[in-house]
């Protein structure tokens, strides 16, 4: 029986990829050519495609970030990713056996190549994929994330608890009105501030977050919040559409601190929420659902908990130098 190769995509080979990507059961956007090439022509990102054939097929394979400092090569998550998880074409078996032997097959391959080319590795899983064997029997640490994700058919605003509904309905009382904003320029300023009040610095620059926006439009939505009688906005969400998925991803939030108790931001995450239901979406994914602030505000907009696999790999080497460098080997 032929065994499972693995090598790394030619320029050549990119459709490919997304051909790989669209029939895997983990597909997200964040995996696809649109996004990763966006990414990596606005960030000068090196991102490179391993890829796991069988037959001279590409049948599985993941997407990952490569730097290397001071001689150590780092293979991690695309910056501005939710996900780089490994994805794979289902086998046409009705045989539950066959189909999770070739899963593992594709993921042990995956996880002895890049632990043999890479002093550390970082990988996101998708939370559709829930074998990761393959990563554990090769010793890998396994890390359980978890993000809010909002089923838009089913919300219902008497389902919002009575504390947050009052928020919102005090905001519309202050005549606070949500609009669908056209560019970034408007509504950068609050994103960078309320990364600057955690004491963190904002994810993209001005310019990048302009850039990409530039590129990608048709799926970049930008919802804001204002007083009715000014044009300062005081709050802003801004998500990313998967089409295929059905589903929209909360890429940035902020809001000012001046409106912190006028009900700006939980009027504009219901109405972003009332939005994309409208707009006939099936989920929300509202994001991060570790840090408690954050969790407990998602949390109160009928929002499920998801669980998704993080797996990761280090060497005595890096780990050497991470602590030499407080980390800073690891960053962008």
């Amino acid at each position: 029986m032929p065994s499972y190769t693995t090598r790394y995509l030619t320029n050549e080979e990119y459709k490919e990829w997304d051909t790989l990507v669209l029939q895997s059961p983990n597909y997200s956007i964040f995996d696809t050519l649109l996004w990763l090439g966006t990414i990596s022509s606005v960030l000068k990102c090196n991102i490179k495609f391993l890829g796991v054939f069988k037959n001279n097929n590409l049948v599985g394979g993941i997407a990952i970030n490569v730097t290397e400092r001071f001689g150590i090569k780092i293979a991690k998550t695309p910056y501005m990713c939710n996900f780089n998880s490994c994805h794979y074409i289902p086998r046409k078996t009705l045989i539950k056996s066959k189909q999770e032997r070739h899963i593992h097959s594709v993921i042990t391959s995956i996880s002895e190549r890049l632990q043999n080319d890479y002093h550390s590795i970082v990988i996101t899983n998708h939370p559709e994929l829930k074998d990761v064997r393959g990563f554990r029997l090769k010793d890998w640490r396994q890390n359980i994330l978890y993000s809010y994700r909002v089923c838009l058919r089913k919300v219902d605003f008497s389902l919002i608890p009575p504390t947050k509904r009052r928020q919102i309905k005090k905001a519309k009382k202050n005549r606070i009105v949500t609009e669908e904003v056209n560019g970034v320029k408007s509504t950068y300023s609050i994103i960078n501030r309320t990364y600057v009040r955690q004491n963190k610095k904002c994810p993209l620059t001005f310019d990048e977050l302009s850039e990409i926006y530039k590129i990608i439009n048709d799926d970049i939505i930008i919802l804001a919040a204002r007083e009715q009688e000014k044009e300062r906005y005081i709050a802003v969400y801004v998500s990313l559409i998967d089409k295929k998925k059905n589903c929209v991803y909360g890429l940035f939030n902020g809001y000012d601190t001046e409106f912190a108790d006028s009900g700006a931001n939980s009027l504009l995450l219901w109405e972003a929420i009332e939005y994309f239901r409208d707009n006939e979406f099936e989920f929300f994914d509202t994001g991060e659902a570790l840090m408690p602030s954050k969790a407990n505000f998602k949390s109160e907009f009928s929002a499920d908990l998801v669980p998704y696999y993080q797996v990761s790999k280090s060497n005595l080497l890096f780990k050497l130098l991470w602590h030499f460098t407080r980390g800073k080997i690891a960053q962008r």
